[in-house]
């Protein structure tokens, strides 16, 4: 109880120091309502414009376009990856590995105008395409493979060929 009475003798005895504090109290609090005040006014403003949209529409109109734009994106989506995954089928059976050999087919010829290709997909099934030139005419030949092995017999150049393209990597 004593020190509540030295609290309120000291106040009694500078009254006008602790009115001065409380005045300059209040100015400060003024001040930092008139500071809210203001935010708080460009805040409201901010906040219409935003719930009036760029072109008029409301918030919720704002986010329905948003949702359906969602789903069609989606959807989109799920077609291109199954579009994809189709693609990628098809390429397993496409030739992706390809073995070429140039050389003279005959004697005298020269230019290597004759060639052996190889064509196989992943399974290293396909064929190999022999073309030889001569004076006399251009023969081509095509020859099946099966598991990189050739079901008729290949010339050293068709070989050499095939062995490229089994050689690739896919």
């Amino acid at each position: 109880m004593e020190f509540l009475n030295t609290i309120l003798s000291w106040i009694s005895e500078n009254a006008a120091i602790v009115l001065a504090g409380c005045i300059i109290i209040c100015i400060l609090l003024l001040v930092l309502i008139c500071v809210l005040f203001v935010k708080n006014g460009k805040l409201n403003k901010r906040l219409a414009v935003f719930m009036q949209g760029a072109s008029g529409l409301s918030l919720e109109e704002s986010l329905k376009q948003v949702v359906e734009d969602n789903k069609k994106v989606k959807t989109q989506l799920k077609n291109n990856v199954d579009e994809i995954v189709r693609l990628n089928e098809n390429m397993l059976t496409s030739y992706r590995k390809i073995g070429v050999v140039k050389f003279n087919a005959f004697p005298g010829m020269a230019g290597k105008m004759s060639s052996s290709v190889a064509l196989l997909n992943n399974e290293n099934n396909g064929v190999v395409i022999s073309t030889l030139h001569g004076q006399e005419g251009c023969y081509t030949y095509v020859k099946e493979i099966m598991n990189g092995k050739s079901v008729t017999p290949l010339t050293a150049e068709d070989e050499e060929a095939l062995k490229a393209a089994l050689q690739m990597q896919v």
